[in-house]
């Protein structure tokens, strides 16, 4: 089985945040045709026609992925109709109700019962149409009644969805972490170290959604570098490391310079169709989007870093684990409509505070990923602390989220310059308004 490329991001209303963090441990699984997805430790993957079958021996607790026949006229629920009636020849008792159609109609969540009674079974689904390859991919989680849970099923199945990638030919089937462990620790580690080191060096902050994206595509590629092209890659974790324990800002300003022109000499020389110079290219070589015009536009990556800092502040101030991949991604798409809305009655030092966000939430999240405990624990207490309370003591936007109250609250934090003379590394990133 063949996949195209599918870097899979939930944007299904029905999904939401779930309350707590599973207690699960996760593996990775890469087949033969490079196809990779994170499943729970001790859970058994069996290949099946045209998908894949994920389950505990013991519970029976499954995730199914399957890929489906595309057809341009269907949205993704009749995709999922269509497979449920096929389903139901074989499993008259298997039936999916309940569904919920994003307007795109790309994106179907149901639920999904086995039977009736006190052998039945309980979960959900959800079909993704993908335009651009041609593919329509079925996912769903199922359980015992008496073992189902809401939360637990909705996180399982959004970190076996998130964590979906397609490679190369080449990575042989395995399961990666029980085969070769130290490979994909190497890996992991090269890309952290690239991406810290690129961002630093050109000034072009991430979004978190560009990071994830970015970074599952480079495991990809290096997952199929020979050793002698791995050791390119292989100084880059200590370049990070050294960077953030610079501690005078003159030398940080000119290794920043001298990067920024090693960066654009590396970019120039590769090949044209080098993997990993196609991959950064898009994201941090080409122009912003913007979204809306003017003066001071807002952009894609600054109204990102805004939704993204505000969703996971809210998160850890109502007491959720810090943990970046728990951030709702239907809330930041959420913030962001409402950013765009609020825009225009934005003050010029607004706006231009909410530009030099990209660089603060890209430190935090550098020290959450890469710093040691002291760093970890400094950034989790800034970004709690960016939250503003509501009258019950919780953090919450909700529907009283104000585009400019939660900006001017965090601002009075004096959030910036907190984070900016501790975190010294930063100034590779735009240069802020307040001196830094």
């Amino acid at each position: 089985m063949t996949f195209a490329v599918v870097i899979v991001l939930l944007a299904c209303a029905a999904f939401g945040s779930a309350s707590a963090e599973a207690n699960v441990r996760w593996r990775t699984y890469v087949n033969a045709d490079g196809v990779s997805f994170e499943y729970p430790d001790g859970w058994v993957v069996e290949e099946i026609e045209s998908g894949f079958m994920v389950y505990d021996e013991e519970t029976y607790e499954q995730l199914w992925l399957v890929v489906l026949p595309y057809e341009q006229g269907w949205n993704a629920q009749d995709h999922g109709e269509w497979f449920m009636a096929l389903i139901q020849e074989e499993n008259p008792e298997m039936d999916a109700f309940g569904w919920e159609l994003d307007e795109t109609g790309d994106y179907a969540f149901f639920n999904l019962q086995q039977g009736a009674g006190q052998y039945s079974a309980h979960g959900f689904g959800l079909t993704i149409k993908d335009n651009e390859y041609e593919q329509t991919l079925w996912f769903h989680y199922l359980v015992h009644r008496n073992s189902f849970d809401e939360d637990r099923a909705l996180e399982l199945m959004e970190r076996f969805v998130n964590s979906l990638t397609s490679g190369s030919d080449d990575v042989p089937l395995a399961v990666v972490d029980e085969v070769d462990d130290e490979w994909i620790k190497r890996v992991n580690m090269n890309v952290d170290g690239f991406l810290f080191v690129l961002e630093f060096a050109l000034g072009s902050p991430l979004s978190l959604a560009e990071e994830t994206l970015i970074g599952s595509q480079l495991r990809d590629v290096m997952m199929t570098f020979s050793e002698e092209r791995m050791l390119e890659f292989d100084d880059f974790p200590f370049y990070a490391a050294f960077l953030m324990v610079m501690d005078d800002r003159e030398e940080l300003m000119d290794m920043q310079i001298a990067l920024e022109q090693a960066v654009w000499d590396w970019v120039e020389q590769s090949e044209p169709n080098d993997p990993v110079v196609e991959l950064i290219r898009e994201a941090l070589l080409e122009a912003d989007r913007i979204l809306v015009p003017g003066r001071t536009p807002l952009t894609e990556l600054a109204a990102t870093a805004y939704a993204e800092f505000l969703v996971f502040a809210e998160h850890l101030g109502n007491n959720g684990e810090p943990d970046l991949r728990l951030i709702s991604d239907l809330k930041v798409k959420e913030i962001k409509e409402r950013l765009v809305e609020a825009w225009r009655d934005f003050s010029d030092e607004e706006r231009q505070q909410v530009l030099q966000l990209p660089a603060i939430w890209t430190t935090l999240r550098r020290a959450l990923s890469l710093g040691d405990g002291e760093y970890r624990d400094y950034a989790i207490k800034v970004i709690r602390s960016s939250a503003p309370q509501a009258a019950d003591g919780t953090s919450g936007t909700d529907g009283n989220y104000d585009a400019r109250k939660w900006l001017n609250y965090q601002t009075s934090l004096a959030i910036q310059q907190q984070t900016f003379n501790y975190y010294m590394w930063s100034v590779g990133y735009n240069k802020t308004i307040y001196g830094f």
